[in-house]
């Protein structure tokens, strides 16, 4: 095996060149309003064209890219990026599986041990998650994503924000305290999840200690609002709470954040991010959209059908383009999330950025159901805006019947707080036909039963979607 030096964090990087390179705050909201659309252009054509170069070096891109009939030389920067394919996290996992142990994508820089690297993972509700490795500059880069969105908003130094997700294989947790403490000045209080910390004993730190941010998911903070009322905790007088930091889903009505605003206090900030490139979109006091960190990301927004790249304000996949990795490069990676990407503006709070509409749903979640294309998450913003039930649910997807008679049904769980069951079922009934587009079978179940199957409380993303197909 060969000696590698080595590499010590601390000398891996040009830390000033750094800062220069992905101001964090408070810096960045001057440097991107003095940055004219020519000079973003010019900065996110020269770092894409060194991430191309990188990239002819990777097997996993050589390959794809001379598959499609390129060669070093043909992309010649941003106005070519068309030209290269797309791929998607089954790519990934394709890739991982063929070039053991972290695919042909990656396997270059632990060899290499150019530098320091960590792994993180994305995915795993089946078979081992998808891993990825970070070097120190994908590492920061992604801090400083969270730490420009926690002072947008309303971070500052000195506020402990508490962070309830917990620092393991996922690393929207380790990003967060990351930022907190090497790039905006607050103190992390690394709660972690409900499973680490019970809820009661997170709303007693919080109170003692002086929380003024927190990081959550949309569906723990609605746990944690009931545990206080459960436990005698007033949110908004017993706290200090200031801003929460959370990811609302499909929220297009609006029901979610005000359901959460309400019951904490506060403003509640919606974000958008991805494992491998971090927090591409972020809001701010201004409530309009979601900031792109420009310097890092290069978006598009590509047809669900034929993948072609549609105009500003058209709905599709958001197809992005890391700027700032180079272990690994990640270009034209098409995430299936649906989204809407508005051209760069200037925003009341100063920063002017290109700008990310609200999560709409995935592609990769899309059912057909009698030749119409059915998203399971859309239905959030019906539920959650009907007081009456919990706001949890579950969309399963099966197949009745056998032979010429058999079918395709989605029966739609939902949660309620008990009584009218009938007039819920009834409402829902026809409420989800509008927003699906086609009938579906709704069943009212009782209040915490869909918790096992969903993972509310636990730890990642509450799944909506169960196929028995």
């Amino acid at each position: 095996m060969t000696e590698h030096a080595i590499p010590y964090y601390w000398s891996s990087v040009d830390w000033p060149r750094f800062v220069e390179d992905y101001p964090p705050p408070p810096a960045f909201t001057g440097a991107m309003a003095s940055l004219s659309d020519e000079g973003l252009r010019e900065l996110q054509d020269q770092r894409f064209r060194e991430r191309v170069r990188e990239a002819w070096n990777v097997p996993f891109y050589n390959d794809r890219w001379r598959a499609a009939g390129l060669e070093p030389g043909d992309v010649r920067g941003l106005d070519d990026i068309a030209k290269i394919p797309t791929f998607t996290s089954g790519d990934l996992k394709q890739s991982i599986e063929d070039e053991p142990p972290f695919g042909s994508h990656q396997n270059f820089a632990l060899k290499a041990m150019a530098s320091p690297l960590k792994i993180q993972s994305s995915g795993g509700t089946s078979g081992l998650p998808r891993p990825t490795l970070f070097d120190p500059v994908a590492w920061e880069a992604q801090a400083v994503q969270f730490a420009r969105a926690f002072h947008a908003q309303g971070g500052r130094v000195g506020d402990i924000l508490q962070i309830t997700l917990t620092n393991s294989l996922a690393n929207t947790a380790w990003c967060s305290s990351t930022a907190a403490m090497n790039w905006c000045g607050m103190v992390p209080l690394t709660t972690g999840s409900g499973v680490v910390t019970p809820s009661k004993r997170q709303l007693e730190l919080a109170r003692e200690w002086g929380t003024a941010g927190w990081v959550a998911f949309g569906e723990y903070l609605k746990i944690l609002a009931e545990t206080a009322v459960r436990e005698g905790v007033d949110l908004q007088k017993d706290l200090r709470t200031k801003f929460v930091h959370t990811y609302l889903g499909v929220d297009v009505e609006g029901h979610l954040r005000k359901l959460l605003s309400d019951a904490w206090g506060c403003k509640v900030f919606d974000n958008y991010g991805t494992h491998e490139v971090g927090l591409v979109g972020f809001e701010c006091r201004s409530h309009d959209g979601l900031h792109v960190n420009d310097d890092t990301a290069v978006l598009e927004i590509a047809d669900r059908g034929t993948g072609d790249v549609v105009g500003a304000g058209e709905p599709g996949n958001l197809v992005v383009t890391s700027l700032h990795r180079s272990v690994p490069p990640i270009i034209r990676y098409d995430l299936k999330d649906l989204m809407r990407v508005s051209a760069r503006e200037a925003c009341g709070c100063g920063l002017r950025t290109t700008k990310l509409s609200g999560f709409l749903g995935r592609s990769d979640e899309m059912v057909k159901l009698r030749a119409t294309s059915v998203y399971p998450r859309s239905a959030q913003d019906v539920i959650q805006g009907d007081a009456r039930t919990t706001g949890e649910f579950l969309c399963i997807v099966e197949t009745v019947g056998q032979g010429l008679a058999s079918r395709e049904r989605m029966r739609v769980q939902i949660e309620t707080r008990g009584g009218q069951e009938s007039a819920i079922r009834a409402d829902m009934v026809k409420k989800l036909h509008t927003a699906f587009g086609v009938a579906v079978d709704v069943e009212i179940v009782p209040s915490g039963s869909l918790a096992s199957r969903t993972g509310l409380g636990g730890e990642g993303k509450v799944k909506r979607l169960l196929d028995l197909r």
